[in-house]
């Protein structure tokens, strides 16, 4: 049996590896932004009348980061930060949302809300079936805030739209 014969002879390996993209991140990933690497520790999939969008929780070992994925019409991506929850707009959101709100100096205006059926794997803080409600804030420059009330807690996220050029996506190694 020559080389090529040998290699053509080799059980084919039926695992194919899926190139990974904002909409198809699996728990275990990693994604590559700004000379960093952070894992995908966590997914959320929100569903609201059939349309589906996607938050992967982010943990480079040091911090935290939310990567948020959405296909309406043009693939729109965005990275978010938590904020505290002693930060003044958790007073401010509590009890109403405003068309508009101001953060750092900035005028956001609402831009959308509504509620969205979650599904949740590794570490998200939620849980599949929960329902949540939210309402998105996008001031001129491009930030972005994001409101979610689950039950009765609020999370408040502070974001910024990023090109998909900027990210890498790599499939993790799985541990089955």
């Amino acid at each position: 049996m020559g080389f090529f014969d040998f290699l053509k002879s080799k059980p084919k390996n039926n695992n194919k590896v899926v190139a990974r993209n904002p909409l198809n991140l699996q728990v275990g990933d990693i994604v590559e932004y700004d000379l960093a690497e952070y894992k995908v520790i966590g997914k959320l999939i929100y569903e609201e009348g059939g349309y589906l969008w996607y938050d992967y929780h982010l943990f480079d070992g040091q911090k935290h980061l939310w990567l948020g994925a959405e296909d309406d019409d043009e693939l729109e991506i965005g990275l978010y930060k938590k904020l505290d929850v002693n930060h003044q707009l958790y007073v401010q959101l509590q009890n109403e949302t405003p068309k508009k709100l101001t953060y750092e100096g900035k005028e956001y205006t609402l831009i959308e809300g509504g509620k969205a059926n979650i599904r949740a794997e590794g570490r998200v803080g939620a849980k599949t079936g929960q329902r949540v409600q939210y309402w998105d804030y996008e001031a001129s420059n491009g930030s972005e805030i994001s409101v979610e009330r689950w039950g009765n807690e609020l999370e408040i996220s502070i974001g910024q739209e990023v090109k998909e050029s900027l990210l890498e996506y790599y499939p993790g190694v799985s541990n089955e």
